[in-house]
């Protein structure tokens, strides 16, 4: 044995286990679908019931160390609302990085689904203040965003038609990897009564939780399973349904790690007083 793997030691028999559980794992993709539960049809079902050419309020919250949890929820949701014929309006209230990433995620998901920039959607920009900028965006849309993000004034956005606050929004989506939910929820939920859908990692889900029993949000997508769930109730099995496989396995595994560890580590202590 090479005297790096030495000084591993059993640490590299861990790395190579999961390493092959996940090329395994992924060489073997299996067709597979993830039923929505209530907690994620909330979000489905509050778009799913918006008429026709109403408009819905995006604020991508993430930027690219969070995208492989968020980056598919946000494309199925696209999915669903462009199928439905809404218009879409992204912004962020995260940093002047979360835009690029929307940006490029907003773009390919339009490729896909026949959408059209300024019709169908359109992107803003980043606002810094998180709830002073929520409040703001409540009193008067365009003096927080008198342009898009591309630099078109608003009067030339058909998919900015009647919106001049943020009430004029039918449905609001967070899908966040930051507490950014808390301004919309003071700011928006609070103060204007929006109806607000929140997506964001699986370690923030159990926070958020107990916004569903209060009915301070519709639903909640909660990480890679939240994904998987809201592609199989659009019907649009992407990243997260062959991530999820892999995901599930690799828990397994370490589970496993951990019960193999802790009987190796009893039966040692049994051991001991019998040398001695």
């Amino acid at each position: 044995m090479s005297p790096e793997l030495k000084k591993l030691g059993p640490r590299w028999v861990v790395f190579g286990i999961l390493g092959l559980v996940v090329t395994v794992s992924l060489l073997f993709k299996r067709s597979t679908e993830f039923p929505g539960t209530p907690v994620v049809k909330g979000v489905y079902d509050a778009v799913e019931e918006l008429p026709e050419g109403s408009p819905i309020l995006i604020s991508s919250d993430f930027d690219p160390g969070s995208e492989a949890e968020l980056v598919p929820m946000m494309k199925a949701i696209l999915a669903h609302c462009w199928r439905r014929h809404l218009r879409v309006i992204v912004m962020s209230l995260q940093s002047p990085n979360a835009m690029p990433l929307a940006q490029g995620i907003v773009e390919e998901a339009a490729r896909d689904n026949g959408a059209k920039e300024d019709e169908d959607y359109a992107l803003m920009n980043y606002k810094p203040g998180n709830l002073a900028a929520v409040l703001a965006i409540g009193q008067d849309w365009a003096s927080q965003f008198p342009e898009s993000y591309k630099h078109r004034k608003l009067a030339d956005i058909p998919a900015m038609k009647g919106i001049t606050r943020l009430g004029d929004f039918k449905y609001v989506l967070c899908i966040t990897a930051t507490t950014s939910v808390d301004s919309w929820l003071l700011g928006g939920v609070t103060k204007y009564g929006i109806k607000l859908g929140l997506g964001c990692t699986a370690v923030m889900a159990t926070d958020y939780y107990p916004l569903l029993d209060t009915k301070q949000i519709t639903g909640l997508l909660g990480g890679l399973a939240g994904a998987a769930q809201y592609e199989s109730l659009v019907k649009l099995p992407g990243k997260a349904t062959d991530g999820m496989p892999t995901q599930s396995l690799i828990h397994v595994t370490i589970i496993l790690f951990i019960v193999a560890g802790n009987i190796l580590h009893f039966a040692g202590k049994r051991r001991k007083p019998e040398a001695a």
